[in-house]
């Protein structure tokens, strides 16, 4: 049995967390999987992800600010105890106390996913990746073509395998627009173009405010998810006069009604890997306007969606009427569950522990 740590910073829900959480509920072949987050509670997780509680080995080690040593003691006892044979950890935290661990007992593996590489512009983290890369055995895994290039360029790091992210297709489905659109308190007489991000700066909320002050009133807007600019891009959209036409939902716990609840998915980022939230409308048979960022460009079809340059801005509204006028009945579905399932990319991952653990 090939026990394997999936090692992630906190454990709220986003991409990563996500992705991590969907290897752990894979079916792998002699593997056993076990979530471990460095920072948080068990209890507290639960309680705002209640799906965590589905899984038998999750752990959180509420590793306190800066760098805590006990956190290694923690994960080097989860080891011996479960006797893991492969950490596989999920950003620059983890990844540093991935290779502290792995110090410490030399015949653990470590495997690194780059979600997204836009932390390699800040000198301390790019000198933390070199280092780690250079001076500890680890298999570095990039999540898109485009993120492994921007590791080569930034910080000389190569990964050796791309995989892209995947969905449970079956849990992402499509489903009635009016049921979606009430169980939202969503309003089924208007045109809803759907965002779902944290809500931040680099996220693209201001420019897609900006652009509902150019489309037909009947078009309204739809945000999922929260962060710390809430309450600035509430003010933003009353500076500019389209706060009746703008639905602000927080966090919302099932998904796939959300996306059905649209007609179109648009996330105009500044920066990304290769966001989940763009396969997951897909595989809700929604089409997608997206910033040509990250691997965007590698999953979306160019007949099924656009994807914009980041610095055009005035390109997104006609971009999103022509996504509005798509004839496309289910083949963006059919396209997602031809290249981004949650079984194509465990079985990748898996072939990737195998050959690390020969």
């Amino acid at each position: 049995m090939n026990n394997i740590i999936q090692l992630i910073q906190h454990p709220f829900i986003g991409g990563l967390e996500k992705m991590a959480f969907g290897l752990c509920c894979s079916e792998l072949e002699d593997s056993k999987m076990f979530l471990v987050a460095l920072e948080g509670t068990k209890k507290g997780a639960i309680r705002s992800w209640p799906e965590l509680s589905e899984l038998d080995n999750f752990y959180c080690l509420n590793k306190s600010n800066g760098m805590d040593w006990k956190i290694v003691k923690k994960l080097v006892a989860l080891i011996d105890r479960y006797h893991i044979k492969v950490i596989h950890s999920h950003h620059i935290g983890p990844m540093l106390y991935g290779s502290l661990v792995k110090m410490m007992r030399p015949k653990i593996q470590h495997i690194h996913t780059l979600h997204d590489a836009w932390y390699l512009t800040d000198f301390k983290y790019r000198m933390f990746t070199k280092l780690i890369d250079k001076l500890t055995p680890i298999t570095i895994v990039a999540d898109a073509k485009a993120v492994a290039q921007v590791a080569k360029a930034k910080a000389n790091v190569t990964p050796k395998h791309v995989v892209h992210n995947g969905i449970d297709t079956d849990y992402f489905t499509p489903s009635s627009r009016y049921l979606a659109r009430i169980k939202l308190g969503l309003p089924n007489n208007c045109t809803l173009v759907g965002c779902a991000a944290r809500v931040e700066d680099g996220k693209g909320h201001k420019a897609m405010l900006r652009t509902l002050t150019t489309l037909p009133y009947k078009i309204h807007m739809v945000f999922a998810g929260s962060g710390s600019q809430l309450a600035e891009m509430k003010a933003y959209a009353a500076q500019l006069g389209v706060s009746e036409r703008v639905h602000w939902l927080g966090c919302v716990n099932h998904m796939p009604t959300f996306y059905s609840a649209i007609d179109v998915f648009c996330l105009y980022s500044e920066r990304e890997g290769l966001p989940l939230s763009i396969l997951e409308a897909m595989a809700c048979n929604r089409p997608v306007v997206a910033s040509d960022v990250g691997g965007i460009s590698e999953v979306v079809n160019d007949k099924l969606g656009f994807v914009l340059p980041l610095g055009d801005e005035c390109l997104l509204a006609p971009s999103l009427l022509k996504a509005l006028k798509l004839n496309y009945g289910m083949d963006i579905r059919h396209y997602a569950l031809a290249q981004a399932t949650l079984k194509v990319m465990a079985e990748r991952y898996n072939r990737i522990y195998q050959h690390a653990l020969v």
